[in-house]
């Protein structure tokens, strides 16, 4: 038997579930239980995830810049955020636009059912566009115990402490400065902005395969409280950059057609993962492999562009949503979405990623002949 929405536990986020279609479809398949244990265990895997996504990042952009890779057939993950893709040729240019020269940007990832805490701390820096450095702290790091000077609260517990993101952010800020500052002197005059996500938030953008999707969920996270009536963000940037400000207050349409034309010349990247994740799925939680990944991707497919663009959401605003639990996702023509089947390919190498020439201006029925490359950063095979 599915489980439903009021076998969730009342937490501060259980309200935002229904804007991560794929954390709900964990939930319906396995029930909360499961997916606490999944979240708990991922504890153990941010490192060498980060450490091998973001080294690769780094290293596929100075391969590019130096003309080593042909970046426009080139897909890795971007620093801010390590969930989104971008193309090689397209990372300096886009990156620069959206957050400026020289930049710090630290993400706060909250623990959802501990109130708050803090389950990690990622920082990136980029010099000119470039992403050039990056440090990570887990909930067990001496950094968390640092106190803020007039309150006298912990790093660790201010979002247990400051219920509002953005003031909590605010707070984190003064801290987390002076941190930068200590550890990077050099760039002590570089912009500094926070990000503060929940971890549900972060889980959902994981389980995302298509990368128009993936953008398109960043808008809604963003704009939780304005457009869907939620209490607060989901996720948000402490102050705001101005160009991604601007970005994200325009339409869901309009975000997702500008930021995938910054980042992929508007075309489709079917988003991969590293060995190191597969491996750790199939060891520790073959369900999410199996069964919420392989056999809905075999059987469903994923969204072409003009689907993301033209998909009717949940209307969170309705209380009556949430009583009948209605929460389905409206795409047009589903019967169109991509299928492995169409592009020639099997479920192992979809899984590590496929780049296509694919775009909402694509009409035709997608195959392989649209495959523009396998893989993601230096490991990258071409069509």
């Amino acid at each position: 038997m599915p489980y439903t929405y009021g076998d969730l536990p009342e937490t501060r986020t259980k309200r935002y579930y229904p804007l991560g279609k794929h954390l709900m479809r964990v939930h319906s398949k396995m029930g909360f239980d499961y997916l606490h244990r999944m979240q708990d265990s991922s504890n153990a895997m941010q490192y060498p995830v980060l450490k091998e996504r973001l080294t690769e990042t780094i290293a596929t952009t100075r391969a590019v810049l130096e003309g080593k890779l042909r970046g426009e057939k080139i897909i890795t993950y971007m620093i801010f955020p390590p969930v989104s893709s971008q193309r090689g040729d397209l990372t300096q240019g886009s990156m620069k636009l959206l957050y400026g020269d020289s930049v710090d940007l630290t993400f706060i990832v909250m623990d959802d059912n501990q109130d708050g805490e803090i389950s990690f701390i990622l920082n990136g820096h980029e010099e000119d566009g470039i992403p050039v450095d990056w440090w990570l702290v887990g909930r067990d790091d001496e950094l968390l115990e640092r106190r803020h000077l007039k309150l006298g609260y912990k790093l660790k517990e201010l979002p247990s402490k400051v219920k509002n993101l953005t003031e909590c952010g605010r707070l984190a800020i003064n801290i987390l400065r002076d941190v930068r500052n200590e550890r990077t002197p050099h760039w002590s005059t570089s912009a500094y902005h926070i990000c503060m996500t929940w971890g549900s938030g972060g889980s959902n953008q994981l389980l995302m395969r298509s990368s128009w999707e993936g953008f398109a969920s960043l808008w809604d996270g963003v704009n939780a409280k304005r457009i869907y009536g939620l209490p607060d963000y989901w996720f948000c940037y402490i102050p705001w950059p101005a160009m991604v400000n601007t970005l994200f207050l325009m339409q869901r349409e309009q975000w997702t057609m500008r930021i995938c034309g910054l980042t992929t010349g508007h075309k489709l990247y079917l988003q991969g993962h590293e060995n190191i994740v597969t491996d750790w799925m199939l060891e520790k939680f073959p369900e999410i492999y199996n069964e919420v990944l392989k056999e809905h991707i075999e059987k469903n497919g994923v969204p072409t562009p003009v689907q993301t663009l033209e998909c009717q959401l949940p209307n969170l605003r309705d209380k009556s949503v949430y009583e009948r639990e209605d929460f389905a996702w409206y795409y047009p023509h589903p019967e169109n979405f991509i299928k492995l089947d169409d592009l020639g390919i099997d479920f192992k190498t979809f899984i590590k990623g496929i780049f296509l020439d694919v775009t909402h201006e694509t009409t035709e029925k997608v195959t392989g002949s649209h495959i523009i490359s396998y893989g993601m950063g230096r490991n990258t095979k071409f069509a």
